[in-house]
């Protein structure tokens, strides 16, 4: 929620500021006749880079980063089909010079991927990172972190099926996420010696309306720890709740988003993710809503 409230004021101030030329390039000036603001951010995604010298625009990278976040914050209220054109013919202007492109790479992940992102969006970073892990001028070095995210994103978007990935319960069993036969799964990405997990563990075990709909197989909550089933996990493992599906696994980080501890996903009864990146407020405000 913050960091959309963050955008919606980027964006009002980006516009309001538009005639000021306060801009590292000059920004397309919006026609008068377009009042909404879906009409004017997506005028302004369409035409954006137009007035851009791209054979110079990387000598100030922190400049470039400032427009590419200015761009960036109108797009949660443009057409969707608008924003995808023009990521596209961005990426394929820079891709000719693969050291400009390694550069937009690496401002996208900063700006729709990274910590210090204005926002998070899976679908518009995607095409920035496939860019680069694309290009066969770009070293492995430079693309292996993309290589990851790409890998990742390819399975853990919202709307996709959950992977097949096989953890390792406390009795040694082999258990895969997509064969749960709950209507919904919470699936519970922690460590043990995560105090915000700890403590989101607490809640959620003590919460009345999750156990309920736990014990009418309406729901199931997978914790799974993204690490090896080794003594240590197994002594933490022994105290959480029996009513859970405890498991671990070693390859959990590379299908799974991990930016936030604890990561929460919730998926339906098709193994479609629904919902990712959930503080536990929200998941269990879901909860008491189901």
């Amino acid at each position: 929620m913050r960091r959309i409230i963050l955008t919606t004021i980027i964006a009002f101030s980006v516009i309001l500021s538009l005639n000021a030329q306060e801009t590292y390039f000059q920004y397309p000036q919006v026609p008068h006749d377009l009042t909404s603001l879906q009409e004017r951010t997506t005028y302004l995604v369409a035409h954006f880079w137009e007035r851009c010298d791209m054979k110079s625009a990387f000598s100030s990278r922190d400049k470039f980063k400032k427009a590419f976040s200015d761009y960036v914050s109108f797009m949660p209220y443009a057409d969707t089909d608008t924003i995808r054109t023009s990521v596209s013919a961005l990426i394929d202007t820079v891709k000719k010079s693969p050291n400009n492109l390694l550069i937009l790479g690496q401002i996208a992940e900063d700006t729709l991927y990274g910590d210090s992102a204005i926002i998070w969006s899976d679908e518009l970073y995607l095409p920035f990172a496939q860019a680069v892990v694309a290009s066969k001028k770009i070293s492995d070095a430079d693309k292996a972190r993309f290589q990851h995210h790409v890998k990742v994103l390819s399975h853990s978007q919202i709307g996709m099926t959950v992977p097949k990935i096989k953890t390792y319960s406390q009795n040694g069993r082999n258990v895969s996420i997509d064969t749960i036969s709950a209507p919904i799964t919470i699936l519970f990405i922690n460590e043990p010696d995560c105090d915000d997990c700890l403590l989101a563990k607490a809640r959620l075990s003590a919460n009345i309306k999750a156990n309920q709909l736990i014990s009418e197989r309406k729901l199931a909550i997978v914790s799974l720890y993204p690490g090896e089933a080794d003594e240590n996990w197994l002594k933490a493992a022994a105290g959480y709740p029996a009513n859970w599906i405890v498991t671990a696994s070693p390859d959990a980080d590379s299908y799974f988003d991990l930016r936030v501890t604890p990561s929460i996903y919730i998926i339906n009864s098709d193994k479609r993710i629904i919902a990712k990146n959930m503080d536990i407020d929200s998941v269990l405000t879901y909860i008491s809503a189901y």
